[in-house]
């Protein structure tokens, strides 16, 4: 009687275990698992279009850019961050207060300001990008394929890096072991010895004339490398900083006091536009920034005054929402590209400018601008 029961069991065993098996032979060839999102119960072919959401025409137009990756997280158009996260791939997550969406294979580039006719269709009437992109140095040792890898899809010709420090070398291996020896760092000043924003650039394109680093308070300083075009002679001095973080802006008007007479100086030995970039640790509204924009402001009891005005990229063409985060979720803006207005200009045409989703284990995001650059 017990071994009866001990086979009725089994025989009941084995059918629960193979009748899906067999269900599924008999209804046909398996279909392919769709992709799921990560911390979604959603795949892929279910998410909503980007097309429907609010604020596409920005996505498409700026801060997303030229996507060819699946997915994009749109915000609401009031949320404190608004600006989408873009260039997903399937199992990504969305930063806070976003919600993934299909982006459309037809939306895959932005359409670009237009150019004037009067450019040629070489070098010298293509748009330069620059990129300022704080790594986070914590950790930065274990991260350096992950943030290569982004690098590579940002395609800069030229960047400022602040927070990094003895893993520059790694990252320019890795770089030109992925995509041949065409990148470089500005090798003048010890960069390894203060907080700065170390200047990369596509040695391909761009030829070293000179660089250096100048410090200020705090350990922070400011690097410079003055570059020339290959193609056409075109030179500009390329700078990056990182001034003092969490002490209120009166030390960053400070710091851009400084650094703005410094690369006055060097203006003065190397006559070519500056294009300035960096983590300036504090909002666009802020005297600081003011400053740069105007090159004069009455604050902190005294009134500024600075020999050079800059256009920030982000804000020239985004002038209804000028301040978005780009670090955490964090209401505010740390990063910047701006390129020089007086006495020197970089160029008119500012065709792109974006901020890239956090990647890599960074706690910023990434700025990028992109200028049609003339003399």
């Amino acid at each position: 009687m017990l071994a009866m029961t001990h086979l009725g069991w089994t025989s009941l065993l084995q059918f629960v275990l193979l009748a899906p098996q067999a269900f599924a032979e008999s209804a046909g060839p398996s279909v392919p698992a769709v992709p799921m999102l990560r911390g979604s119960s959603r795949g892929l072919a279910e998410l909503p279009s980007c097309t429907e959401k609010p604020n596409f025409h920005l996505a498409r137009a700026s801060w997303c850019g030229e996507q060819k990756e699946p997915v994009a997280c749109s915000k609401d158009s009031d949320s404190p961050n608004p600006i989408w996260d873009c260039h997903l791939q399937a199992d990504a997550w969305c930063s806070l207060g976003g919600s993934p969406c299909a982006w459309p294979t037809e939306a895959a580039g932005a359409p670009a300001r237009e150019v004037s006719a009067d450019w040629n269709q070489n070098s010298q009437g293509s748009p330069t990008r620059f990129v300022t992109w704080n790594l986070y140095v914590f950790t930065l040792a274990g991260r350096i394929y992950p943030v290569v890898d982004e690098l590579l899809r940002m395609q800069p010709e030229i960047a400022a890096i602040p927070e990094m420090w003895h893993e520059k070398g790694a990252i320019l291996d890795r770089l030109n072991q992925m995509s041949g020896n065409v990148w470089a760092f500005a090798t003048g000043g010890a960069t390894e010895q203060f907080n700065d924003a170390d200047i990369l650039y596509r040695s391909d394109k761009w030829e070293h004339i000179a660089s250096d680093l100048v410090p200020f308070s705090a350990g922070r300083a400011i690097n410079w490398a003055a570059l020339r075009r290959k193609s056409d002679g075109y030179s500009l001095i390329a700078s990056g900083t990182h001034p003092l973080c969490c002490q209120g802006d009166y030390v960053i008007t400070e710091a851009v006091d400084f650094v703005t007479k410094t690369l006055g100086e060097v203006q003065n030995r190397h006559p070519y536009p500056i294009v300035l970039m960096g983590d300036l640790n504090t909002g666009y509204f802020q005297p600081s920034q003011q400053l740069l924009r105007q090159g004069h402001v009455d604050a902190f009891g005294r009134h500024w005054q600075i020999p050079m005005t800059f256009t920030d990229a982000w804000a020239e063409l985004h002038p209804g929402n000028p301040d978005p985060s780009t670090i955490n979720d964090d209401p505010v803006r740390l990063d910047y590209v701006y390129f020089q207005k007086t006495p020197f200009s970089v160029g008119q045409s500012i065709v792109q400018s974006q901020i890239w989703p956090r990647a890599a284990g960074s706690d910023h995001r990434a700025v990028s601008g992109d200028v049609v650059l003339s003399r």
